[in-house]
């Protein structure tokens, strides 16, 4: 029997960004309220079914105009709902832009457009209150020289998302917000820790690592703290970095109407920076009923530009299928926003969204692109890319909403991954995590993330567990008890299994200073530490191999890529995976996912690989060169022309960026469908 995983998927939610500009907040007159109903007309003629605001980001700069800022927003709201269209509203809850000098002015405006980085000097933003407190008394506190921390990376300072009188006066600002515009969905942003552990030593996040662990936080010259995962203490610091998070959202969430559509962002709670930043969609979610994935940088990437983002479209698959499991637990659902400029880059990302069985939000991201206005202005604005695709999604809804068929659990390690050095490094356990999904869901296999160790194998009847060094004595007893009802387990690398006799020796602490920044991330702001690039040194592996360790469970000491691990890995999985109900085969090139629709099946075939090419004019002007390029082309590369199906169920194919279509021959329950040329998405659906 197929065992789909759970759905709580929004496929329906089809969002486009509305910006607001300078010009927008000349407000009201006639001729805004005219540009608000064209751009009404425009969302609604794409399919969308919210547009969500960027810009006005950092929302308290903003505090001595929340009476103009909130009527243009009601007029917005009150256009989109005459069109059936919902408006959500998105801003970070807890970042101000702070500037000391001409430069540092110069340097936001240019780099920030997106947020409309107004701001107020120092002495009128040491005055400001909200709520009867003052903003400045919510600032983060740098753990290294105790001054209120700074943000070089947004030309900024934050306010500590633990502190009661801050969650009081948001929790205040939220319920005028929706009162005074009647807004129809929130995103409640950077509840995390962007300067990583420099925040925070406000007195309230001492106050709670004396409470927990009864202890001062010490100086950060104390070696015996400070990165020492050996010391109980650190462990809950960091514990309690996650701990805020969750405590903000879900105050935030007891003022809000119920089913309130609530969100925060986040891009990889899988990554190793999560312990120093605080932020794992577990915890958003635990005020949000919507998980917001953002896919950084480019999609698909363009990989002729060294300093734009440009990630493969697999790590988003990786990501996702994190923030899924974490959804799933609290009956939450799921949805992504990916940039782009054109239609070719919307396609792309709409399609990424649907194969992983989320929502889509599209939007562009002109204020990071260095060129002048009046070229911006001459781009598509935001409803029109997506226009094909969302109209596809809304004619279509029986493709969509299906639950995704998982063959194999991935066990992500939050216990590695937050209390041991090797869960915080860069090559470290999430790496382990990352290459595991990646080289599974290469294969043409169905993997799903496993946030909780199960005890039977209902769910999933095969668990992976790469580089997982440190296991709880509850989860030891609970793989026991999965694999003693008939689950197979494969283990990798590092690993806290003592069947194992791992013999990788880990350590607890850095080997340099732990405070040694690479040269240059202090003046952007990145935070990275030296030590977190390290490698662990690994044992010698001369003649190992995969064995049955304990009955059901097999291990391997190395560590992927290692070709031999990759190759039994594979073998192993296909043996004990959950065999798919429908027979694919000619998938080249093609990312595969399965998903459960009523009696049949729904296939989607998302190619790999793009090739991609700018607007070479427009880049030529560009002052300043951050995340994203203009792509305006975009080529599957390698993928198959024809695909064959093993059923007997009826077949539809649909090519929804191909004007040629496919052709379907059956002979019996043979199925061979031809391809257009370079097509970069296919569905099919087989059933009725």
């Amino acid at each position: 029997m197929d065992k789909p995983g759970k759905t709580h998927s929004s496929d329906s939610e089809r969002l486009v960004s509305w910006w607001i500009k300078w010009e927008d907040l000349n407000w009201p007159n006639a001729g805004n309220l005219d540009r608000i109903r064209r751009h009404a007309d425009r969302v609604a003629a794409s399919s969308a079914s919210a547009a969500i605001v960027f810009g006005t980001h950092f929302r308290w700069d903003w505090l001595p105009f929340f009476e103009i800022l909130h009527d243009y927003l009601a007029a917005v709201a009150d256009e989109l709902h005459r069109r059936g269209v919902k408006l959500y509203d998105h801003h970070s809850v807890n970042l101000v832009h702070r500037y000391d000098t001409r430069e540092e002015m110069r340097n936001v405006i240019l780099h920030s457009q997106p947020h409309l980085p107004f701001s107020p000097s120092r002495e009128a933003a040491a005055t400001w209150r909200y709520h009867g407190s003052l903003l400045n008394d919510w600032r983060m506190i740098d753990t290294t020289t105790l001054e209120p921390l700074y943000f070089p990376q947004y030309t900024a300072e934050g306010f500590c998302h633990r502190n009661p009188d801050f969650i009081a006066a948001y929790c205040e600002y939220v319920k005028k917000l929706i009162a005074d515009t009647a807004i129809d969905g929130l995103s409640t942003d950077d509840t995390k820790h962007y300067m990583h552990f420099r925040s925070c030593a406000c007195p309230v996040c001492r106050a709670a690592l004396r409470e927990r662990a009864g202890i001062d936080l010490p100086p950060a010259s104390d070696a015996e703290f400070w990165g020492n995962w050996d010391n109980p203490a650190w462990r809950t610091w960091i514990d309690l970095r996650f701990e805020s998070t969750a405590i903000f959202q879900k105050a935030v969430r007891e003022v809000l109407p119920e089913g309130f559509p609530m969100m925060s962002c986040g891009s990889n709670s899988a990554g190793p920076n999560a312990p120093s930043s605080g932020s794992d969609a577990v915890h958003f979610l635990a005020g949000c009923n919507v998980q917001h994935l953002e896919l950084c940088g480019n999609t698909p990437p363009y990989k002729h530009d060294p300093v734009t983002w440009n990630r493969p479209i697999i790590s988003h698959f990786v990501n996702a299928s994190y923030d899924a499991s974490a959804a799933e637990k609290v009956g939450a659902r799921c949805i992504s926003v990916g940039f782009g400029f054109v239609e070719a880059t919307a396609n792309i990302i709409w399609a990424v969204n649907k194969s992983m069985g989320a929502g889509c939000w599209f939007s562009t991201l002109k204020g990071r692109l260095g060129i002048p206005d009046a070229e911006l202005a001459k781009l598509p604005d935001d409803a029109a890319p997506p226009t094909r695709a969302f109209t596809f999604e809304k004619k279509h809804p029986e493709l969509f909403g299906s639950a995704l068929i998982r063959q194999v659990g991935v066990f992500f390690s939050r216990e590695t991954r937050d209390h041991t050095l090797f869960g915080s490094l860069t090559d470290g356990h999430s790496s382990d995590f990352s290459r595991t999904v990646q080289l599974v869901a290469g294969a043409g296999i169905s993997a799903g993330t496993v946030l909780e160790m199960p005890e039977n194998p209902d769910e999933y009847p095969l668990l992976l567990l790469p580089g997982v060094a440190r296991l709880t004595d509850a989860e030891l007893g609970k793989l026991r008890s999965f694999a003693a009802a008939g689950g197979k387990v494969l283990v990798n690398g590092p690993s806290g299994l003592p069947e194992a006799h791992s013999p990788w020796r880990l350590p607890d602490r850095p080997a340099q200073p732990f405070w040694q920044f690479k040269p240059g991330t202090a003046e952007v702001g990145a935070g990275v530490m030296e030590w977190k690039s390290a490698k662990v040194a690994a044992p010698d592996l001369a003649g190992a191999a995969w064995r049955e360790v304990a009955p059901g469970i097999w291990y391997h000491p190395a560590r992927l890529p290692d070709p031999e691990v990759a190759a039994g890995l594979l073998d192993l999985t296909r043996r004990f995976m959950r065999k798919l109900p429908v027979e694919l085969g000619g998938t080249t090139g093609y990312l595969t996912s399965v998903h459960k629709a009523g009696r049949g099946y729904v296939v989607h075939l998302l190619a790999k690989d793009y090739d991609t090419d700018i607007d070479r004019r427009l880049d030529e002007m560009r002052t300043h060169r951050t995340r994203v390029n203009l792509i305006t082309r975009v080529e599957p590369l390698d993928v198959s022309r024809t695909v064959t199906v093993t059923t007997a169920l009826p077949v539809a194919v649909h090519t929804p960026f191909n004007d040629a279509g496919a052709s379907v021959e059956r002979s019996g329950d043979a199925v061979r469908i031809d391809l257009p040329e370079k097509c970069p998405y296919v569905i099919i659906r087989l059933g009725e």
